[in-house]
């Protein structure tokens, strides 16, 4: 029998990166799950931009980003900090935003895409910390990186959407 979208679940591991207790869900569970712990906030769109994000990703099918399935992106080390939320793990099933992330998650292939090409987003006073410009042109520094030239970028309310240049 299906388990229903959004089932409680108790982190297994005391490392909050170990996210064991999601392998083998429903990519529309796991999409559901991260859309609602990044962006429950969010109107439907930004909602739309997060799920994009992941979208994104697995078609790139790199395995910096997990792969081709949503379970390898969404569940990828040090990638969605929201899957290692109470929020992820046990989400507002009555909620606005859990419909929303719900919805979304379960009409990707006609959930219009409000961002493109871009395979990262982070809230928009992290983005301003991380950003330098040089000749009229924005780079962004990943942590523990060197600065990469922005060529995709959409603001949708709290979050910054990007592409950098390679990808």
């Amino acid at each position: 029998m299906a388990y229903p979208y959004g089932e409680p679940l108790v982190n297994i591991g005391s490392d909050p990166w170990d996210l064991t207790e999601f392998i083998g869900r429903d990519s529309v569970d796991l999409l559901a799950r991260m859309v609602y712990a990044e962006a429950r906030g969010e109107s439907v769109e930004g909602k739309r931009g997060c799920a994009h994000v992941a979208k994104n990703r697995k078609a790139k099918n790199l395995s910096e980003f997990g792969g081709n399935t949503y379970e390898g992106v969404l569940l990828k080390k040090y990638q969605f900090e929201g899957m290692t939320t109470e929020s992820a793990r046990k989400p507002d099933l009555s909620s606005q935003a859990w419909q929303d992330s719900l919805n979304i998650a379960m009409n990707m292939s006609t959930t219009p895409n409000p961002i493109g090409n871009c395979l990262w987003f982070v809230t928009n006073s992290y983005y301003a910390t991380r950003v330098s410009y040089k000749d009229g042109v924005e780079y962004y520094t990943f942590p523990g990186s060197t600065a990469r030239k922005v060529v995709e970028k959409k603001v949708i309310g709290n979050h910054t959407f990007f592409r950098v240049e390679g990808y």
